[in-house]
């Protein structure tokens, strides 16, 4: 078990180890539940499509949306022959 310390301001320090152990960064929000008498925290996670964002790009390094656009404007022209 580890201890922390409140500061003035009511803040806490995650020790290190932890951090490292859940992947916590500056800016991740946790929740703070209290279950039974005890304080709990819980990593918030993101929107899961936010982790495949970039995921998908093409061959050549574009992105999906540029190629999509790019096949799309190719059916066009080709139906309009």
């Amino acid at each position: 078990m580890l201890k922390v310390i409140l500061s003035e301001k009511g803040q806490i320090s995650i020790p290190a180890a932890v951090r490292r152990e859940y992947g916590l960064k500056k800016g991740d929000k946790l929740l703070l539940e209290e279950i039974d008498g005890a304080i709990v925290l819980r990593p918030l996670t993101g929107h899961p499509l936010l982790s495949l964002k970039g995921k998908y790009k093409t061959d050549a390094g574009e992105k999906l949306t540029e190629s999509l656009l790019r096949e799309r404007k190719a059916e066009r022209e080709r139906d309009t022959v």
